[in-house]
């Protein structure tokens, strides 16, 4: 298929599902509206108090720092002496989602697990365009340096993969390894979305947050239980009903969802393949075997683009793996950094 035929044919699959799952979204907020209109008690306010276990000391110390122009904020935990350990959240995520990870890695490593631009307590620029691709790019080579280090080992979950794919395709000298968990590259997605049709269902709603205003409408009803439904796992108790607060607590606010969708809106015409260097970085590519979004053939598509890859797939466990199984995912990562003496 020609770069030419690719991107007409994105452009009249996306704009169908565009319109489609937004005759369904308008639907549900007519219905939900009307609801609410009898049963004013089913409209919940949300506490505006932070969750205590936001501020555990075990997970270490809240600091901000001015990056690419961005004031973020992010945790802090173990030796600034020891390697570096980056860790990048996904969507609809903040640092909380690394919890267990800083736990486990704080005698080993410098963990810092930032809250990226538009999410939690980082600055929110207004602008789609602040949300490129590149940009967000810039925001981690700008942290790095501003926290006195050449190099590190980038640690990332669904759209902080997809971050972590493209700093390793541009600064590959900068990373000892690189770690996708339930993620892939922005030029593997669109590789996968041509050719394999459950993938392109899979991925309907990154087709859907295309649309202005009605998806973060969509995910804050029913008392934002859209986090209940994607994290909450019957008979496993990694992930409990305070952690999904803390989440609550975050994405209730004011436009909560609109600067992090605008990660999609930002970066989602199909645009030629991207150039990476062609260097020795570790990279290891973790899949959830009952994953929600991401279907097995993008391990075959990330072995295709990089060299240097391993995966992996985590049995019994679904798309937010680092919070549902993380004692799995702990000893997958020790295990690979192990391997490559870091």
């Amino acid at each position: 298929m020609s770069e030419l035929t690719k991107t007409v044919a994105l452009f009249v699959l996306s704009n169908y599902f565009t319109i489609l799952y937004s005759i369904l979204a308008l639907w549900t907020l007519t219905l939900n509206y009307v609801k609410n209109i009898f049963l004013s008690s089913s409209s919940q306010k949300r506490k505006l108090e932070p969750p205590a276990c936001l501020f555990d000391p075990k997970y270490g110390l809240h600091k901000y720092i001015k990056v690419n122009n961005v004031k973020l904020h992010y945790v802090e935990s173990g030796d600034s002496s020891k390697p570096l350990m980056l860790f990048l959240h996904g969507f609809p995520e903040f640092w909380y989602s690394w919890r267990h990870q800083i736990v486990e890695f704080q005698k080993d490593y410098w963990c810092i697990a930032i809250d990226m631009r538009g999410y939690g307590d980082s600055e929110r620029p207004e602008k789609v365009s602040d949300y490129k691709l590149d940009i967000l790019v810039e925001d981690v080579r700008d942290l790095i340096r501003q926290l006195g280090r050449e190099k590190c080992i980038l640690v990332s979950h669904d759209w902080g993969g997809i971050i972590a794919c493209r700093f390793r395709d541009v600064y590959p000298e900068v990373l000892d390894a690189v770690i996708l968990l339930a993620s892939i590259s922005r030029e593997s997605w669109f590789k996968c979305v041509f050719s394999d049709f459950k993938q392109m269902m899979k991925s309907w709603y990154v087709f859907f947050f295309r649309m202005p205003y009605i998806p973060e409408q969509l995910l804050q009803l029913n008392n934002l239980n859209v986090f209940d439904k994607s994290m909450l796992v019957p008979g496993k108790d990694s992930i409990t009903s305070k952690d999904i607060e803390c989440y609550k607590y975050w994405f209730a606010k004011d436009f909560a969802f609109t600067y992090p969708i605008n990660y999609y809106r930002a970066n989602f015409a199909y645009s030629l393949p991207e150039k990476h260097l062609e260097e020795n970085v570790p990279m290891l590519v973790a899949h959830a075997a009952n994953d929600l979004y991401i279907r097995h053939s993008i391990l075959d598509m990330m072995k295709k683009q990089y060299d240097y890859i391993e995966t992996t797939i985590v049995k019994d466990c679904r798309h937010f793996l680092q919070q549902e199984e993380p004692e799995k995912v702990n000893k997958i990562i020790r295990e690979f950094l192990i391997k490559h003496k870091l």
